[in-house]
């Protein structure tokens, strides 16, 4: 089974955000930069996948990203829907785990 470890500690805009989810699942050239885009990816993917947050607690999404630098309340919403729109694609496909 595949793993990927998510840390938004690091992004702070939604372009760096976006790519980083592109190369931490891997996402085809074709990927749109958006919250629809992502959950129709996820959906399709055929291989076992365990993805795992660097935050343990869902509702503490981006606790670390507050204690290490400065962020816009706009973006800390983004990164909490992320998290949301990850888990709803997990639910869907039987190859994502959470």
């Amino acid at each position: 089974m595949k793993t990927i470890t998510l840390d938004f500690t690091d992004i702070s805009d939604r372009g760096e955000l976006f790519s980083y989810l592109k190369e931490s699942f891997g996402l085809p050239d074709f990927y749109g930069n958006n919250l629809d885009a992502l959950y129709d990816v996820l959906t399709t993917v055929m291989e076992d996948t365990q993805i795992e947050f660097a935050e343990e607690d869902a509702e503490t999404c981006c606790e670390a990203v507050w204690d290490t630098r400065p962020v816009h309340e706009e973006l800390d919403r983004y990164l909490k829907q992320v998290r949301r729109v990850i888990e709803d694609a997990a639910e869907e496909n039987g190859h994502l785990y959470i």
